[in-house]
């Protein structure tokens, strides 16, 4: 504790919906789930108390910071829990994708190790671990093979995904074209063995280009042509892979995925601004405004919890790194302030004058609300123009 006492600590903002009184203080669940804030007794004009200038400056950056911090910490812990959710995705599949080891080939499928039959390659991968001796039965070539080996051979074998449609993506290519079931043989003249393969071919392609499909749907060999829409710099036809999920998914698994999503939703913000620098999206496609926000949860709502978590958390940790932006207002502002304050004050022995403070927070005031009338008139330009239901297919 630093000696400031606050009034009110929120998760969220908005109305207050559920809460309690504790020596004081209001905690309190507010309606909109995005982050949180702190509200101080006493505070001054420019939202800082007074009392503030009587703590050291660590002091006083750590309690503004405080803020912001919460939603970099909401995020991971929402990521945590869509991994959780999400499950381990299962390589079902004992079809040998690469392999380090000469004894093994590319194509091989493992029928059983030892008299059990694994049911995927993760299960084939720990019955092959160890240094025990093992008899392994494999299908090379339409062959029955059986190998006698010892050593470890876990490290050895690369097992990937099966190029299975599970679904497909409406307003895309393949959608009411490919079915769930159908495995995806071949690509133009490339032979697919697993989903990454496909993919990778898919992604290279540009504007304009045209991929053919052979497919295996029902033991009967079908082909289409489909266009490639080219989209964020990629080819895309629209499908997602048929997987089985793993729940409960094993601890490293909860930790790696809520590494991955925090790292990359975190990196979403610095990515849509490289774009709009560099002029590969324009204003209008990337800035929206409450009404977009509200329809692209609302969509996500429908499409799965994991879905609609996974936006939460990438709009949680955006406003965390909007907030430090230094506009007076938002916590970055009061940061730049309080740095520049003690400036000041190490030189002058004076405060910053109150008229100077009201004057900058009236100026950060001014500029978020230009920004939000932007943002809701993109919004209403979206909803005349059909854009905003555009976006949300």
């Amino acid at each position: 504790s630093v000696g400031i006492k606050p009034s009110v600590f929120s998760i969220g903002f908005g109305k207050r919906i559920w809460g309690f009184n504790f020596k004081g203080i209001d905690f309190r669940i507010s309606m909109i789930p995005l982050g949180g804030y702190v509200k101080f007794e006493e505070e001054g004009p420019t939202g800082i108390p007074q009392s503030f200038f009587k703590i050291p400056l660590w002091a006083r950056l750590w309690i503004v910071f405080a803020g912001p911090l919460f939603s970099f910490i909401l995020g991971p812990i929402l990521a945590f829990f869509v991994s959780l959710y999400n499950g381990e995705v299962s390589v079902f599949t004992t079809k040998i994708y690469s392999s380090k080891s000469p004894i093994f080939q590319r194509g091989d499928s493992i029928i059983s190790i030892n008299g059990k039959i694994p049911n995927s390659g993760e299960e084939a991968t720990r019955l092959l671990k160890g240094k025990n001796e093992k008899t392994v039965e494999i299908f090379r070539e339409g062959k029955l093979l059986r190998l006698n080996l010892s050593g470890d051979y876990s490290d050895s074998l690369e097992f990937r995904i099966p190029p299975v449609v599970g679904s497909t993506v409406k307003g895309f290519p393949a959608h009411n074209i490919l079915k769930n079931g159908d495995i995806i043989a071949r690509v133009d003249t490339v032979k697919v063995f697993s989903w990454q393969d496909l993919v990778s071919y898919v992604q290279s392609k540009g504007e304009g280009d045209t991929v053919k499909l052979e497919v295996i749907r029902n033991g009967e060999m079908l082909s289409f042509i489909l266009p490639v829409k080219y989209e964020g710099g990629k080819g895309k036809l629209g499908m997602f892979v048929k997987y089985n999920k793993i729940w409960p998914p094993s601890p490293e698994k909860v930790i790696d995925g809520t590494i991955f999503l925090t790292k990359k939703f975190s990196l979403f913000f610095f990515e849509g601004l490289k774009k709009l620098v560099s002029g590969e999206t324009k204003v209008e496609e990337s800035v929206g405004g409450p009404i977009t926000i509200g329809a692209v949860m609302a969509s996500a709502a429908s499409s799965g919890l994991d879905v609609w978590l996974s936006i939460l958390i990438v709009i949680t940790i955006n406003l965390a790194i909007i907030n430090l932006l230094p506009i007076p207002g938002l916590d970055g502002g009061h940061i730049v302030y309080l740095v520049v304050d003690e400036i000041y004050y190490g030189f002058s022995g004076k405060r910053i004058p109150e008229r100077a403070s009201s004057t900058a927070l009236m100026i950060g005031i001014i500029i978020i609300i230009s920004i939000a009338i932007f943002a809701i008139g993109l919004d209403i330009k979206r909803l005349i123009t059909g854009k905003l239901w555009d976006m949300l297919r």
